[in-house]
C-alpha cells in the first residue's frame, strides 16, 4: 500500500507539473498569435521574426519576479562538458532537420533572420519555461529538480508544438514529428547546458548555429 501510495504521488506531482508548463505554453502561444496579428498590421515583415522575443516579455517579467530566473553558475564555464554536449547538440538537431523533405537552402538576410529567430526562440524556452518549471520544483522540494527541469521543460515545449499544429490544423506527419524529435533533442542538451551555467547566451548562440547548419551548410544542394 505505502509503494503504491508513493508512486500515485510521484505521477500526481509530475502531471502537476506538465500541466502547469503546458498552461504556460498556451499562454505564450496566445501571446505570440497576437504578436504576429500586430506585427502584420505594422506591414512591416522583419517584425515578425521578434514575435517569440514579444510574446515573452511579460511572462518573464512575471516569472522573474515571483519565482526568480535561474541563476548564474559561476563553476559552469569550467565544465568541459557544457562545450561538448552543446557542440553535439547543435550537430545532432542539424541532421536530424535536415532530414525534412520540406527544407529549403537559405541565403544572405534571409538565412540571418532565420537564425536569429532561432537565437530569440531560446528566451521562452529557457528564461521563461525552464526558469518557470525550476522554480516550481524548487518550491515544491522535489530532489533532482535540476534533472526534472531539463526533461520536463523538453516534454511540455513539444506538446506544445502539437497544441499548436492542432489549433492550426496542421496534420500529424513525418516532418512534423521529426519537428518534434529535432525539438525534444535540443531541449535536452541544451536544457542541461543552461541548468548547469545559467547563461542562456550559450544556448542561443548554439540555435542561432543550428539554424544556419541545418538550412544552409547541412541541407541538400537541391533544396
Amino acid at each position: 500500500m505505502d509503494l503504491r501510495g508513493r508512486y500515485y504521488g510521484y505521477f500526481e506531482v509530475h502531471f502537476m507539473f506538465n500541466a502547469c508548463g503546458f498552461l504556460l505554453s498556451g499562454i505564450w502561444f496566445g501571446l505570440n498569435i497576437f504578436a504576429g496579428i500586430i506585427t502584420k498590421r505594422l506591414k512591416m515583415q522583419w517584425l515578425s521574426y521578434f514575435n517569440a522575443l514579444f510574446a515573452s516579455i511579460i511572462p518573464v517579467f512575471i516569472i522573474a519576479s515571483t519565482l526568480g530566473i535561474y541563476p548564474v553558475q559561476n563553476n559552469g564555464l569550467h565544465n568541459v562538458t557544457v562545450f561538448i554536449v552543446s557542440i553535439a547538440t547543435v550537430v545532432i538537431t542539424s541532421a536530424i532537420v535536415t532530414r525534412k523533405k520540406s527544407i529549403i537552402r537559405r541565403k544572405g538576410k534571409e538565412l540571418l533572420f532565420w537564425g536569429l529567430d532561432g537565437l530569440l526562440m531560446e528566451i521562452p524556452q529557457r528564461l521563461m519555461m525552464q526558469s518557470f518549471i525550476y522554480g516550481i520544483l524548487s518550491l515544491s522540494d522535489v530532489s533532482s529538480s535540476n534533472l526534472y527541469a531539463v526533461m520536463v521543460t523538453a516534454l511540455v515545449w513539444c506538446l506544445g508544438i502539437l497544441m499548436q499544429a492542432f489549433l492550426l490544423k496542421t496534420r500529424f506527419d513525418k516532418e512534423l514529428a521529426i519537428d518534434i524529435a529535432a525539438s525534444f533533442v535540443f531541449s535536452l542538451g541544451m536544457g542541461y547546458v543552461y541548468q548547469e551555467t545559467g547563461l542562456i547566451v550559450i544556448s542561443m548562440i548554439a540555435h542561432f548555429c543550428e539554424r544556419v547548419l541545418s538550412y544552409s551548410v547541412f541541407v541538400n544542394e537541391h533544396s
